[in-house]
C-alpha cells in the first residue's frame, strides 16, 4: 500500500442520487453479497477541459445502512445533500490491486446546516 494513502480517510458534502440494498448469495458459486450501494454526485472534468457533473458508485456497509435511508423517494425530492465519510483504500494484489472508495458513514444534511456554528456541527 502507497504511503500517502495510510491516512485517506475524510468526510465531504455531496448529493445522493440513488441507493439501494442487495443481498444474496449467488448460486453458481455459493459466494454472499451483502451491501448498500451508493450514487454520489461528483465533478467531472470532459474532454476539451470543461467541467459538468457525473457520479461515483460506491458501497457503503452491509444491506442494513440502506434502512436508514429507504424512507427518502428521490424521485420526488431529487438529488438530496449528504454528508459522507470517506476513505480510500487499496483491494487486491499485485497487477489486480486498484483503489477503492469505501463509505464508512452517510448523514443528511438537514436545512440550516450551513448556518451552525463550527462547535455545533461538530458535536
Amino acid at each position: 500500500m502507497s504511503l500517502f494513502l495510510a491516512n485517506s480517510r475524510f468526510t465531504k458534502r455531496t448529493y445522493l442520487m440513488n441507493a439501494y440494498a442487495s443481498k444474496g448469495t449467488i448460486r453458481e458459486t455459493g459466494v454472499v453479497f451483502d451491501a448498500t450501494h451508493l450514487w454520489l454526485m461528483t465533478p467531472q472534468k470532459n474532454p476539451g477541459g470543461t467541467m459538468g457533473l457525473g457520479y461515483e458508485a460506491v458501497k457503503w456497509g452491509d444491506s442494513t445502512n440502506y434502512e436508514r435511508i429507504k424512507h427518502i423517494n428521490l424521485l420526488s425530492t431529487g438529488p438530496i445533500q449528504v454528508e459522507v465519510e470517506l476513505e480510500e483504500v487499496m483491494q487486491g494484489q499485485g497487477e489486480r490491486e486498484k483503489k477503492i472508495t469505501v463509505v464508512h458513514n452517510l448523514r443528511i444534511v438537514q436545512p440550516g446546516d450551513d448556518q451552525a456554528s463550527p462547535a455545533k456541527k461538530s458535536a
